[in-house]
């Protein structure tokens, strides 16, 4: 296979278009030539007009392939189209960079993995971080010994959303489409997944492996009226290590990620109060390293970064493997766990503001963050009794 890849694009709106953005405008004419891009609703992308005339644009995937050799396709479109979409490309002679998250189920993963074995294409995620300089230069310390054993592992997020979030579409908060199709659309396997996939990455013991979790105790709860949850506290651990991960949507203050990696000899660190998502490891010697953005240029190159995996020049970033302990994870949460609703008298409906959140959640949520408890062994009034995984 010669580069550049013979690329396709499913999807054009929305988080489509940084795609189209990169394949036209972007660095990218080394390593991939768009050739065309395929979604119904082409003409509702803010950029119709400066790639109407640039490729074909197919309302289908088949009628695309029909017409054209394709190495590569990238997949940016709605959860719910994932794996349909993932087997197409695949079925077609096409390797694949889908958007996380790739799959809801463990069983759809393996079938995708079936199909990637089948045909001799890979398959590969877009979870940010996997790809990022930075972190994949602290993984590489981390697997060298660097920083001595891990320890435990933290992670908090509170993003408010308004209530459109919810209803820009038919799939937001959902758990399944109406044809029976999985969607899981939840605070943990979206917005907030990148973060909880990051701990379970560099706890991998391999560069592009991802560590499992056992011994997990879950609460999930839900302000919004949706069918799965807006917040998630969990604890876990990977081979004696904790890992705890704090994440929501009905929140009334934004507090951008907050990481915590404990290790014998170190701690890493990205707090957005202070370094604005700039990433530090503190040594306990008393040295600082200041290091970049935690995503880096890892949004642009994924493409890029996937396209020399699949030419050979470099190792796969992030691959079915990559997440299968993390969609093991979900999987389990979505068929194990029950989504409490906060009780009435903690949920404030902001009219004005146009979303519905818990009033202090972020604060409990931090304290719960920095005390290393779930809500319920917290003794919050609201909180119910956490579940085990099995």
């Amino acid at each position: 296979m010669q580069k550049p890849l013979n690329t396709v694009l499913v999807g054009a709106g929305g988080y489509a278009e940084l795609y189209v953005r990169i394949l036209l405008d972007g660095d990218a004419d080394e390593y991939l030539r768009l050739t065309a891009i395929v979604d119904p609703y082409a003409k509702k992308s803010s950029l119709y007009d400066k790639f109407k005339d640039a490729v074909p644009v197919y309302e289908h995937m088949e009628d695309c392939y029909k017409n054209h050799s394709t190495d590569f396709t990238i997949i940016a479109t709605p959860i719910p189209l994932h794996y349909n979409q993932s087997m197409t490309a695949l079925g077609n002679g096409s390797h694949v960079m889908c958007e996380k998250p790739l799959v809801p189920s463990v069983a759809q993963l393996d079938l995708l993995e079936e199909k990637c074995n089948e045909t001799g294409k890979t398959l590969s995620v877009g979870f940010q971080q996997c790809y990022s300089s930075v972190m994949r230069e602290i993984k590489k310390r981390v697997l060298a010994g660097e920083f001595g054993r891990p320890v435990r592992m933290k992670t908090f997020v509170s993003w408010p959303r308004i209530k459109a979030y919810y209803n820009r579409a038919a799939w937001p908060g959902k758990l399944t489409a109406p044809d029976g199709e999985l969607i899981r659309d939840a605070v943990a396997t979206n917005a907030t997944s990148h973060y909880l996939q990051n701990m379970l990455y560099i706890l991998g013991w391999e560069m592009d492996k991802a560590a499992g979790l056992d011994d997990v105790m879950v609460e999930c709860y839900k302000a919004n009226d949706i069918e799965t949850f807006d917040t998630i506290v969990l604890r876990g651990e990977a081979s004696g290590v904790e890992v705890y991960f704090y994440a929501s949507h009905a929140t009334n203050y934004n507090v951008n990620p907050v990481i915590y990696y404990e290790f014998e000899k170190a701690c890493i660190t990205a707090n957005y109060f202070t370094t604005n998502d700039l990433l530090e490891v503190h040594h306990k010697t008393g040295i600082v390293e200041n290091h970049g953005n935690i995503f880096g240029d890892a949004t642009e190159k994924r493409p890029v970064y996937t396209a020399q995996s699949i030419l050979g020049e470099r190792a796969f970033d992030c691959t079915i493997e990559t997440v299968r302990p993390f969609t093991e994870l979900t999987d389990k949460i979505f068929t194990q766990v029950e989504f409490h609703d906060f009780p009435d008298e903690y949920v404030i409906d902001d009219i004005i503001a146009g979303k519905i959140y818990v009033k202090n959640l972020h604060m409990d949520m931090s304290d719960c963050f920095i005390s290393r408890k779930l809500p319920s062994e917290a003794g919050l009034p609201w909180a119910k009794r956490a579940k085990k995984l099995t």
